[in-house]
């Protein structure tokens, strides 16, 4: 009897050694692929989040104009009457005297 168990554990370890190399091969190569996959899977999260995020930032300049609309309007009108202004009237320039009452006799 012993020599019959003894020969059944040596055949059921040389199974559990197989079956362990084959275990550890499939973690292997399963682990590589979810890296692989994760890596891929990562990237497009990346480009989603960039575009989320450039999104949120038109999303938040739109609001501020917005919510400033009048302020804004008050300014480029300012700002248009101001170039009218400037472009028919040009402002005469102050006669440069250099002293006092120097350059102000009337010449015959």
């Amino acid at each position: 009897m012993a020599i019959t168990s003894a020969i059944s554990d040596l055949i059921s370890s040389i199974f559990e050694l197989f079956s362990s190399f084959l275990g550890a091969a499939y973690t292997i190569i399963h682990s590589f692929f979810a890296a692989i996959l994760s890596l891929f899977s990562g990237f497009f999260n990346f480009v989603a989040d960039i575009f989320r995020g450039v999104f949120d930032v038109l999303g938040g300049v739109g609001n501020f104009l917005a919510g400033n609309i009048v302020f804004i309007g008050v300014i480029a009108a300012l700002w248009f009457g101001y170039t009218q202004y400037v472009a028919k009237n040009p402002q005469a320039r102050a006669k440069i005297t250099n002293g006092a009452g120097a350059g102000t006799k009337k010449v015959n």
